[in-house]
């Protein structure tokens, strides 16, 4: 494996000092004041002044997100805990007054139109940004930030104990391949029963984030939550109708085709019913495939797989394992799913997740591993800022990999029918997806746009909602206390509010690529490279075309690219 120097060389600081630390607001505070007094008097000083804002973003957002990791990867850590709430109580809250402030210096400054187009972006968030600010959201957010993470601490502890033997719950998740029926559904049963056991303290939680969260809205000026998260995420680029619309084209387009892979699974394992605990397993009752053996097996299948893709994608993983950017394996204490983080700063991304060497792990690591590639690829914009893409973006950079690197699986499957059973479930796995995004998608917006419903209601909706974009084919007779919240294990509902429409845009987008990529390797492989370097200097729908695809989520895009997807499951 590669461990030579780093890919990409950090850029020095020329405004904050080079050995500075963020402990104390006090510590960071006469930097803020530097840049609120400095008086601007030509194009060339207001250009110095905002990269020295923008370097000032990099290191205190890069402390926080090194304080937010250091919670993931351990729970338990009493001072990495505290750490992230001073952070978010004693530092955030005094901070925000003073980019409202230097925001509106930028706002006012003619210089601005000086810029070039590359900032577009950046100044039309800015002036929402400003519309949105009020003193009053303030204690509100510090509030929210640690409500946020009390998902973590309650989900972080789940773990069930089976023949003697303690799992995790990714490792739990592994026994759903398992080719016993009686061991999947016993551990299944396990698994929900300790989830239940935490239900009503995570939808008290839940009524309190949707009440906070309200509130926030109604202070800023907005009627709902969902409406202030659509202008709070600059969603520019779409609206509320343009979601309810994915909503229905998946329904209509990908919901049907996923009934027929159901009714075949059915028949494939000769069962009367098919239950929760049948839709991991191999139908034909093969063993469960096991791409890699530890971690370190791991991330050398995952870099010989990139290399095959692109020598610089491999290079990347591989100078993130020598530089211990990467926290793969489950443990007990340890925050649930995975996460890629950018790191604004120093360029070198971290990747987070919870391997038990099974077949979805390679999806996650192929996923996450697109992201990093991503934060490679646009640290050569200088300003972090122009750095910040939006969810849209940088989920069309993982989903994208996944399918890329399907072509090179045989790094992780040297047996052919292996092989091809890993693809079928992948490409079964992200049509799943779709209507999986669209039920929280419509759930979110009802949450919020009712806002005063009971616990009750909430459980009522999410059945509902399974209902419309399940398959029918499932029996979930006698289940229905554990579907019925079923909305509890999504942690974005809970920490990243409104970050789930971005996954079935991006799965659009990515499938369009892979097509692209079946005829034409390199030429797609380089207009991925191309779009990523790109950050965010240009629109969503501009930055889909420098990909070679189009920003569409209409009912004729989303059948033509589910037909795609269903002549390539043919053909396995």
């Amino acid at each position: 494996m590669d461990t030579s120097a780093p890919l990409i060389k950090q850029r020095p600081r020329t405004f904050v000092d080079r050995d500075f630390k963020l402990s104390t607001w006090e510590e960071v505070k006469p930097y803020y004041d530097e840049l609120v007094e400095r008086p601007i008097t030509s194009q060339e000083g207001f250009e110095t002044w905002l990269k020295d804002w923008d370097e000032l973003y990099a290191v205190v957002s890069e402390d926080m997100r090194g304080k937010y990791i250091a919670t993931s990867i351990n729970t338990t850590d009493e001072a990495a805990k505290q750490a992230l709430q001073s952070f978010y109580v004693e530092i955030e809250p005094k901070l925000k007054p003073y980019e409202n402030t230097l925001q509106k210096k930028f706002d006012t400054s003619l210089f601005k139109e000086q810029l070039s187009a590359d900032f577009d972006n950046l100044k039309r968030g800015i002036e929402k940004d400003l519309a949105l600010f009020t003193e009053k959201n303030i204690e509100l957010s510090k509030d929210l930030s640690l409500m946020e993470n009390e998902y973590a601490e309650i989900t972080g502890s789940w773990s069930i104990e089976y023949k003697g033997e303690e799992l995790t719950m990714p490792q739990a998740a592994k026994f759903a391949k398992d080719t016993n029926r009686e061991t999947r559904k016993e551990v299944y049963l396990l698994a929900r029963e300790r989830e239940l056991q935490d239900a009503d303290k995570l939808d008290d939680l839940m009524s309190r984030l949707v009440a906070k969260r309200h509130q926030l809205a109604l202070n800023a000026g907005y009627e709902n939550y969902r409406d202030y998260m659509f202008d709070q995420k600059h969603r520019f680029d779409y609206t509320a109708k343009d979601c309810e619309a994915f909503h229905h084209a998946v329904a209509a387009a990908i919901v049907p085709l996923l009934s027929e892979i159901d009714q075949k699974r059915k028949a494939d394992m000769g069962v009367d019913a098919l239950y929760p605990w049948d839709l991991s397993v191999d139908p034909f009752n093969q063993a469960p495939l096991k791409p890699f053996e530890d971690t370190e097996d791991f991330v050398n299948k995952t870099v010989h797989c990139f290399n095959k893709l692109d020598s610089y994608f491999g290079a990347c993983i591989s100078n993130m394992y020598a530089m211990g950017k990467l926290d793969l394996e489950s443990r007990k204490g340890k925050a649930p799913g995975g996460y890629n983080m950018s790191m604004p700063e120093s360029g070198i991304p971290f990747i987070f997740m919870n391997h038990a060497s099974s077949e979805g792990d390679v999806r996650v690591m192929v996923h996450e591993g697109g992201h990093a590639i991503h934060s490679y690829l646009d640290y050569e914009i200088p300003f972090a800022n122009l750095r910040d893409v939006p969810s849209e973006v940088a989920e069309l950079a993982s989903m994208t990999m996944e399918l890329f690197s399907l072509e090179n699986w045989e790094s992780f499957y040297s047996d052919k029918s292996d092989l091809t059973r890993a693809k079928r479930n992948h490409l079964e796995g992200l049509l799943k997806i779709l209507p999986g995004v669209a039920k929280g998608d419509a759930f979110q917006h009802w949450m919020y746009l009712n806002p005063k419903h009971t616990v009750a209601e909430r459980r009522a909706k999410w059945l509902e909602l399974n209902k419309i974009y399940g398959t029918g084919v499932v029996d979930n007779t006698g289940l229905e206390v554990y579907q019925q919240t079923g909305y509890q294990g999504i942690l974005h509902f809970y920490q990243v509010p409104f970050y789930y429409i971005e996954y079935g845009f991006a799965q659009l987008g990515a499938i369009a690529m892979w097509r692209n990529f079946k005829e034409d390797k390199q030429a797609a492989i380089e207009a991925y490279k191309r779009a990523l370097r790109l950050g965010y200097t240009r629109s969503i729908p501009a930055i889909y075309e420098a990909a070679d695809i189009q920003f569409d989520f209409s009912a004729d895009y989303v059948n033509n690219l589910a037909a795609f997807v269903k002549q390539e499951l043919a053909q396995l």
